[in-house]
C-alpha cells in the first residue's frame, strides 16, 4: 500500500529494480494506491524501505469458502423443548414481509439459477464478478438460505420445506468472488459491483484468508465500501456487508480475514441439525465449527450468531445439509432483506449499515448459560463468542406501533465533546428497554497485526434520573449496570435496562474522541455520524443536563469552569433549576439559574486549600417545574502541592545480573497521578535511551531489550495536578552476562508445550524472554530479534492458524541470521503450511521435503551426534517430516523414515537449525543435551563491539560520556574488562569510532 502523496511512479520503478514482477495497481481511496506484485521473499525488507510504502503484506493464499426449520428457529417458532415446527411462510404472511423489492448479492462460488426453488429469484448482473457460467453446491446452498421460494414443495421427514429461504420475496444478484478478490482493490470492487446491480447488502460466506490477519489491507477495503460502495458517484453510497466468521473451531482469535473489519456485520453459527437431519435441541449452543474472537487488537467479534450447523437448503438439482458459519451468514443476509423492506414501508429511505447492525444486535437473544464452540458455558453478552447473541426475527420485526425509535444519522458530530441526546419513555414499563449505538467508523490503518484499528470513539450514556449507564457495561444478570468505564475500542455499544423499564430515560451520544474523517467528502477532516435503535421506547418532550468536560484538575486553591448544557427535546420549554452537590471545601455557582432549554451556562467550581488530594465528584442536578430531574456529574482532581521525591525499589542500586528486559518498581504515594521514568547509559540526561511518561502504576516493564553485561542508570519522578516533582537520584545496575534466549511461542495451546522449552532453557542456566504469536503471523521484527544471540521458535501441534514464520517473519529472521544470530526452528507443520520458501532454502538449508511421514525415532548428527538414537513420544498427532539439505548445509538429525533436520552455518557467524519434528517429543535428557550442543555450536559469542557501551550499534559520543561517567571505577563501560575504567578504555572507544562491525 503506497501513500498517494509520495512519488508513486518512482515507487513503482524501485519495485521493478527490486525484482518485482506482475505489478498491478489500483486506487484504494483518497489516501492510498494498492499495488500487487510478485517478488523474492528476501527482497521484502528492501521494498518496505521504498519512499511512500505504507505497508507491505503477503497476499494470503488460504482464502476460500467458510430449510425452513432454521427459518422457524429465527422466527421463534419452536416449543418449550426447542423443537421447531413448520409454517414459516404463514409467519411471513402474518407480519406482511418476505423481502419483496430488496436485492441481496450472493457473493460465493456460483449458484444454480435454474434450481426450481431459485427460479426467477436472480436478476441480471453486469460486471466482471457476475456469475452464471457455472454453479457450486456451496453458492447454491447459501443463495437458497437467503431467498429460495420453496416452490418445489420438497419437504423433509418433519414436513419442513427444504428449499425455503429467510426472504423468499427478495431478488438475488449472483457474483463469484474468485478471482476478483485477488486483484488490487478487488475486495472493494466486489462490493461496488453488488451495489451497481441494485443490492443493498451482500452475503459473504468466504474470505481471502482463513487465519487471523488483524486489520489488514483486505479488511480496510471492505470498510471503505461499507461507507461508500460507489466511488464514481458524488457523496457516500453505503452498503451492508454480511460476513461469515471463519470456521475456526472455537479457541481464541481463530477468525480469518476480513473478519476484523469494524463496519461489517460478522456472524458466527449455532447448532441446528445433526448430519442425519435430526434437529438438535441445543439451539442456543455455539456450534463447534464457529470461530471465537477477539480481534487481534482486542475488539469483540463476531457481532451476532445464527443457525449454521447443519442447515438444509438448495444444491444444484437437489437439496442438502451443510454445516458452517457459511450457513449462518445468509440467514442474517436474508433477515436484512426483511428489515429493509419493513423500513422502506415505514420511512421510504433505506436504513444505513450501522442502523441495520444496531437493530439486529439490540434484538438478539442472549445465550448465557449455554455452550460456546469449545463446550464452555457462555456468560452474558457482549463477548467474542456469541457477540450480542442469536438472531431473533420477532424482536426486530414484530414490535408494536411506535414502540421502536430509529435514529439514523440524526446529527453529525464535528469535534470531541459534541453531544446528541433524546428523551424516551417505555411503551410497556413491564418490559426491558434496549438501546444500541453503532457508527461506521473512520477507516483504519490497514497494517494488519495487533495494531489498534479504532479511530473515532463515541460513548453511549443513558440516564434514568437515578443512575447513569454506560455502553457495554452488562452485569451478571444480563442487564446494564451503572458506573463502569466507557468502551474505547468497539464501535457498537449497548445499554439494556431491565428486566423492567425505567419511567423515563435520557439517551446521550458523546464524541469522546474524534480524530478522523468519519464521513469522507463531507465537512472537514474530522467528523462522525452514527445510528441508534431503542426498543420499547416512545419519544416525548423533555430536557437533558450534561456537564463538560467530565473531568478537570487543579492545584488548590483554585477555581475552574465547566460548561453545563441543558438540552431541549421536542420543544420542551419549562424552566430548569440547576444545583450542585459537592464535598466540603468545594463550591459551585452558575452563570445563570434557572434556565429555559435549550441553554448553556458556566459552572464555576472553587476548590479551597484544605481540600484533600484526590478526585472529587460534582453532581449537577436539573429540576424542572414539572418535578422531573436529570443529573450529570463531573470530577475535579485536586492536589495541594508538588509530590515528594520518589523512593526507588527495584532493581536495587548497584544490582548485577539484571535481566536485559528488566522490570522497574518504586514506592507509590498518595496524591500522585502519574510517574515518569528515564533510563540512561550515564548518570545524566545526556545518555538517555528510554523516556517513559504518564506511568499510572508504581512499576514499569521496559519495552526494549538492553545489552547484556552493560551498566545502566535510571531515575523516576512523580507528577500530580500541581506539576512534576523532583527527580530521584540516579540508581545504577548492570545487566546479566548470561545469554538470554528469545523463545517464540507459535503453537495453538492445544496442547500448550511452552513448558518443555522453558525447562530446557532453564536447565542450561540461561535467561529467556517469550514472544507469543497467538497462533498468528504477528511475529517478532528484525529490531526485536537483534538483541538476542539465540532464537528458539516452536509450533507444537499448531492448527487453524500459522505454523512457523510467515513472509514478514522470514524476512526478519534472514536479516537476524545474516547479522550473526542463531535460530533453532522446531516445527512439524512449517513446511506443510508454507511450502519451501526462499528463506527455507537459503537460511535453513532445505532443498526438498515430504510432509507427514510420521517419524518415530531420530538420531543426532553433526553437532548433535552425542544425542545418539532416541524414540519420539508425541504429545499430539505425529505429522513429522523428512527433509533434504542444500549445500553447504548438513543434516542435523536422521529419522527412521528419512533425514529429519538440517543445520546451516552463516558465512562468518550465525546460523540455523531446522527440525522437522517437535523437540518436545524427545526424552527430557535428550532435550537437555540438544540445548548444550546448541550452546557449544554458538560458542562464547563474545561481544563483537565492546566499545559500544550502550549497544546502539555505534561507537560515538554517548559511549565516550559513559567512559567519563564511570572513570576510576569498575562499574561502567570497562571495555577491556580489567576492573578499572581508565585511559585504556577511553582510547579503545576513540579508536573504534563509528559503526560497529
Amino acid at each position: 500500500m503506497v501513500y498517494k502523496g509520495s512519488d508513486v511512479e518512482m515507487a513503482l520503478s524501485q519495485l521493478r529494480n527490486a525484482g518485482a514482477t506482475r505489478i498491478e495497481q489500483h486506487t484504494l481511496d483518497s489516501r492510498f494506491e494498492i499495488i500487487s506484485f510478485v517478488a523474492p521473499g528476501n527482497s521484502f525488507l528492501d521494498i518496505s524501505k521504498i519512499p511512500g510504502v505504507f505497508t507491505i503484506q503477503p497476499k494470503p493464499t488460504d482464502g476460500g469458502l467458510r430449510s425452513e426449520m432454521s427459518n422457524q428457529i429465527n422466527a421463534g417458532n419452536y416449543d418449550g423443548s426447542n423443537t421447531a415446527f413448520p409454517g414459516y411462510a404463514s409467519w411471513l404472511t402474518s407480519i406482511g414481509l418476505d423481502g419483496s423489492g430488496v436485492r441481496i448479492a450472493i457473493v460465493d462460488g456460483g449458484s444454480d439459477e435454474s434450481h426450481v426453488d431459485l427460479s426467477g429469484q436472480f436478476v441480471s448482473c453486469v460486471g466482471q464478478s457476475c456469475g452464471g457460467a457455472s454453479s457450486s453446491s456451496h453458492g447454491t446452498h447459501t443463495a437458497g438460505i437467503v431467498g429460495a421460494t420453496g416452490a418445489s414443495g420438497v419437504t423433509d421427514s418433519g414436513g419442513f420445506l427444504r428449499g425455503q429461504g429467510v426472504a423468499p420475496g427478495a431478488n438475488l444478484v449472483e457474483q463469484v468472488y474468485s478471482p476478483t478478490y485477488q486483484q488490487p482493490g478487488g475486495m472493494t470492487l466486489l462490493m461496488t459491483e453488488s451495489y451497481r446491480n441494485g443490492a443493498v447488502a451482500s452475503s459473504n460466506s468466504w474470505g481471502p484468508s482463513g487465519s487471523p490477519q488483524g486489520y489488514d489491507i483486505d479488511t480496510l477495503e471492505v470498510d471503505i465500501a461499507v461507507r461508500d460502495a460507489e466511488p464514481d458517484v458524488a457523496g457516500n453510497q453505503s452498503f451492508s456487508y454480511v460476513l461469515a466468521i471463519m470456521n475456526g473451531s472455537g479457541g481464541t482469535s481463530s477468525q480469518g480475514s476480513p473478519d476484523e473489519a469494524k463496519n461489517i456485520f460478522t456472524i458466527g453459527s449455532t447448532k441446528m441439525r445433526n448430519s442425519g437431519g435430526t434437529q438438535q435441541l441445543a439451539i442456543n449452543d455455539i456450534s463447534s465449527n464457529s470461530a471465537h474472537g477477539p480481534c487481534l487488537d482486542g475488539r469483540a467479534i463476531p457481532h451476532m450468531v445464527a443457525p449454521g450447523c447443519s442447515v438444509d437448503s438448495t444444491v444444484p438439482g437437489s437439496h442438502s445439509l451443510m454445516c458452517g458459519t457459511s450457513m449462518a451468514c445468509p440467514q442474517v443476509a436474508g433477515a436484512v432483506a426483511l428489515f429493509v423492506e419493513q423500513y422502506r414501508n415505514e420511512y421510504i429511505d433505506d436504513p444505513s449499515p450501522a442502523l441495520i447492525k444496531a437493530a439486529f444486535t439490540a434484538g438478539a437473544q442472549d445465550l448465557a448459560g449455554n455452550n460456546d464452540a469449545d463446550g464452555v458455558v457462555l456468560g452474558h453478552v457482549f463477548d467474542s463468542k456469541q457477540g450480542w447473541g442469536r438472531m431473533d426475527l420477532p424482536a426486530v420485526l414484530t414490535n408494536g406501533i411506535n414502540s421502536v425509535r430509529y435514529y439514523d444519522a440524526p446529527v453529525v458530530l464535528d469535534q470531541t465533546g459534541d453531544q446528541w441526546s433524546a428523551t424516551v419513555s417505555p411503551v410497556d414499563p413491564s418490559k426491558p428497554m434496549k438501546i444500541m449505538l453503532v457508527w461506521t467508523d473512520a477507516l483504519g490503518h490497514g497494517l494488519g497485526g495487533s495494531t489498534p484499528a479504532w479511530n473515532n470513539d463515541l460513548d453511549l450514556l443513558v440516564s434514568t434520573g437515578l443512575a447513569t449507564y454506560k455502553g457495554n457495561n452488562i452485569g451478571s444478570a444480563g442487564w446494564s449496570t451503572s458506573g463502569g468505564i466507557a468502551d474505547g475500542k468497539n464501535n457498537i455499544e449497548g445499554v439494556f435496562l431491565g428486566p423492567t423499564a425505567p419511567g423515563q430515560a435520557t439517551i446521550t451520544v458523546t464524541a469522546a474522541n474524534l480524530n478522523s474523517d468519519g464521513i469522507p467528502g463531507m465537512g472537514d477532516a474530522i467528523d462522525q455520524d452514527f445510528a441508534l435503535v431503542c426498543y420499547n421506547c416512545a419519544a416525548e418532550p423533555g430536557y437533558s443536563v450534561v456537564v463538560a468536560p467530565s473531568s478537570q484538575s487543579v492545584c488548590a486553591p483554585a477555581t475552574i469552569d465547566y460548561t453545563v448544557t441543558v438540552g431541549q427535546v421536542m420543544g420542551y420549554e419549562l424552566p430548569i433549576t440547576l444545583s450542585a452537590q459537592t464535598n466540603v471545601g468545594i463550591s459551585a455557582i452558575f452563570s445563570a439559574n434557572p434556565v429555559i432549554p435549550p441553554a448553556t451556562v458556566t459552572m464555576t467550581v472553587s476548590v479551597g486549600g484544605q481540600v484533600p488530594d484526590g478526585n472529587h465528584m460534582v453532581l449537577v442536578s436539573g429540576t424542572s417545574s414539572d418535578g422531573t430531574t436529570h443529573d450529570s456529574s463531573a470530577s475535579v482532581g485536586v492536589s495541594g502541592s508538588l509530590p515528594q521525591t520518589v523512593a526507588l525499589s527495584q532493581p536495587a542500586n548497584f544490582a548485577t545480573g539484571v535481566s536485559i528486559a528488566p522490570s522497574f518498581a518504586w514506592q507509590g504515594a498518595a496524591g500522585v497521578t502519574s510517574w515518569n521514568l528515564q533510563l540512561s547509559t550515564t548518570s545524566s540526561p545526556f545518555g538517555i535511551i528510554h523516556d517513559a511518561v504518564n506511568i499510572e502504576m508504581p512499576s514499569y516493564d521496559l519495552p526494549i531489550v538492553l545489552t547484556s553485561n552493560t551498566p545502566y542508570f535510571w531515575r523516576v519522578s512523580a507528577s500530580n495536578n500541581c506539576g512534576e516533582g523532583a527527580w530521584s537520584s540516579w540508581w545504577t545496575f548492570r545487566t546479566t552476562d548470561a545469554m538470554t534466549v528469545l523463545l517464540v511461542d507459535d503453537d495453538d495451546n492445544g496442547p500448550d508445550v511452552r513448558s518443555a522449552y522453558i525447562a530446557m532453557i532453564e536447565a542450561a542456566g540461561l535467561l529467556y524472554d517469550v514472544f507469543d504469536t497467538q497462533n498468528s503471523n504477528n511475529e517478532p521484527t528484525a529490531i526485536e530479534l537483534q538483541a538476542y544471540q539465540l532464537v528458539i521458535w516452536f509450533t507444537g501441534d499448531e492448527w487453524g492458524g500459522f505454523s512457523g514464520p510467515g513472509t514478514a517473519g522470514e524476512t526478519a529472521l534472514a536479516s537476524y541470521i545474516d547479522a550473526g544470530g542463531y535460530l533453532l526452528l522446531s516445527s512439524q507443520d512449517y513446511l506443510y503450511d508454507n511450502g519451501l520458501t526462499s528463506f527455507g532454502t537459503t537460511h535453513l538449508g532445505i532443498s526438498s521435503f515430504t510432509s507427514d511421514v510420521n517419524q518415530s525415532s531420530v538420531t543426532g548428527l553433526d553437532i548433535f551426534a552425542d544425542i545418539g538414537s532416541v524414540s519420539l513420544n508425541f504429545p499430539f498427532t505425529n505429522y513429522s517430516d523428512t527433509v533434504s539439505n542444500t549445500v553447504p548445509a548438513a543434516i542435523s538429525f536422521n529419522g527412521n523414515i528419512g533425514d529429519a533436520g538440517t543445520i546451516l552455518n552463516g558465512a562468518t557467524s550465525g546460523g540455523a537449525v531446522f527440525l522437522g519434528f517437535p523437540i518436545e517429543a524427545m526424552p527430557a535428557a535428550s532435550q537437555s543435551t540438544l540445548m548444550n550442543d546448541l550452546l557449544g555450536w554458538i560458542g562464547s559469542g563474545g561481544t563483537p563491539c565492546p566499545e559500544d557501551c550502550n549497544g546502539d550499534g555505534f561507537v560515538d559520543v554517548s559511549d565516550l560520556l559513559a567512559i567519563i561517567d564511570g572513570w576510576g571505577t569498575s562499574f561502567g563501560c570497562d571495555v577491556n574488562g580489567d576492573g578499572l575504567i581508565d585511559v585504556v578504555d577511553l582510547l579503545a572507544v576513540v579508536g573504534s569510532w563509528g559503526q560497529c562491525p
